[in-house]
């Protein structure tokens, strides 16, 4: 059985088939055994997964990865499109011979005159040079970057919006800079693409989590590049109020908790959590609003719990201040009804520990086993502190 292009599109979803198609491209197909009319592979995604495809008239695949959409996954795609190249590697390699032969006979002239043709008539084409070679090409602006970063988006641009960009090159980039030691320009590449990504969600198909999931990996490594960048406090200052800037637009949704955790990475020393707790002031709630569905009770309780995990990363220099927000808004929030019990835990308030988490069980009652549990250990505690010790 022969296949083609159109044949296995037809398998699968459009999102399934473009997912699959980067998938072979970047060469998560590990391995391709062929048993008969049966096709084995290993297909490297989350995790491993394992892909079984019959190509006699009962044509058949199965892989055991949780995929539960209409056609085929994204590994069997893979597999299919790995499949049908392996089936053409005559063709190719003959083309590619060729390829080589006219590489081999054209002068570097030649060959710029031709590009610099290209690049007037496919801007793509030119954008995927800029990015390749940019560390050639000096330090650009965060600005120009992103330019450069949407063309990404262009390219698989559809009648339905947008498919799946791939960013490897961009990463490969920010990579190369680091291992020459120039982790800022890295981090600006870092915090080009994820303005990208958050700037593209709408226009995007991200339910499998793709999009989401780069954002994520994105803002973790321009994390990782600015801590390592050896950077003096007012110019981490800077990039303080960038995060927590970007944490109050809340745009796209889930980016709240995203960069949360990245400020809590980034803001180490006291200093650091300092002006992080001076920016977070002027916004922390003066009321709590009573409709615990509205997305403004959201916001405040999201900015108690921020500051909460200010105060508890300053230890005693904010312990005291800690203690009043915690007994002002325990009742509000679950994770503030715990951090307040597991405050006077670790201080030995063992008795006050106790009637708080007795108040939680009627208070928070979708929470009772983790509160019950709780409540256990502290009675455990309290009997072991009150029982008498032998002489």
């Amino acid at each position: 059985m022969e296949l083609t292009m159109e044949e296995i599109q037809s398998l699968c979803t459009e999102g399934s088939f473009e997912r699959g198609l980067r998938y072979y491209r970047e060469g998560r197909v590990e391995k391709l055994d062929f048993v008969g009319n049966t096709v084995k592979a290993v297909v490297a995604g989350t995790h491993k997964y394992r892909v079984t495809i019959r190509l006699d008239d009962d044509f058949k695949a199965r892989c055991n990865c949780p995929y539960e959409g209409d056609g085929y996954c994204k590994h069997i795609v893979a597999t299919l499109i790995a499949l049908k190249n392996y089936q053409e590697g005559g063709k190719r390699e003959k083309e590619e011979e060729v390829i080589n032969n006219i590489l081999d006979r054209v002068s570097l002239k030649e060959l710029k005159e031709f590009l610099r043709r290209m690049f007037r008539e496919d801007p793509k084409l030119k954008a995927h040079f800029k990015i390749y070679f940019a560390d050639r090409g000096g330090e650009k602006s965060i600005q120009e970057y992103k330019e450069e970063i949407n063309l990404l988006y262009e390219e698989t641009a559809d009648k339905h919006g947008v498919t799946e960009a791939d960013f490897n090159q961009i990463q490969d980039l920010a990579e190369s800079f680091i291992q020459r030691g120039n982790l800022r320009e890295a981090a600006k590449i870092y915090q080009a693409l994820s303005e990208v990504i958050a700037e593209n969600m709408e226009v995007v198909d991200d339910s499998d989590g793709y999009y989401s999931g780069e954002f994520s990996h994105t803002v973790e490594e321009l994390v990782k590049c600015l801590k390592q960048a050896g950077l003096k406090h007012d110019e981490r200052k800077g990039y303080i109020n960038y995060l927590f800037n970007r944490y109050l637009e809340g745009d796209p949704d889930f980016s709240q908790e995203i960069y949360e955790y990245a400020l809590e990475q980034f803001c180490t020393s006291k200093e650091d959590l300092e002006y992080w707790k001076k920016l977070l002031g002027p916004h922390l709630p003066k009321t709590i609003p009573e409709n615990k569905d509205s997305q403004k009770y959201y916001n405040a309780i999201g900015l108690l719990t921020m500051q909460t995990a200010i105060l508890e990363a300053l230890g005693e220099i904010g312990k005291e201040e800690l203690y009043k927000l915690l007994q002002e808004y325990y009742r509000e929030d679950v994770d503030l009804f715990f951090s307040y019990v597991q405050l006077l835990e670790k201080d030995g308030k063992t008795d006050q520990a106790i009637k708080i988490a007795e108040e939680g069980l009627i208070l928070f009652n979708y929470f009772t086993d983790e509160i019950s549990e709780l409540l256990n250990k502290l009675q455990k505690t309290k009997m072991r502190d009150t029982k008498p010790h032998k002489k």
